[in-house]
């Protein structure tokens, strides 16, 4: 198998992508976050959970 070939990298887009398509008002504040956190977070782990957790959250927030 090829060892290079980074999971977490490709989890990561994915997520991006769907906070972003999550955020149906404002997609632009969903591409900031993304741009966000992959500056502040330079560990792939902690940046897929602060990444689920704003999916988390804006589903909250959107049944209210």
């Amino acid at each position: 198998m090829n060892e290079d070939f980074d999971i977490l990298g490709t989890v990561i887009s994915l997520l991006d992508i769907i906070v972003i398509i999550s955020i149906e008002d404002e997609p632009l504040i969903g591409i900031v976050l993304a741009l966000l956190l992959k500056i502040v977070c330079k560990d792939k782990l902690i940046r897929i959970l602060l990444i689920l957790l704003v999916i988390v959250l804006g589903e909250v927030m959107g049944e209210e």
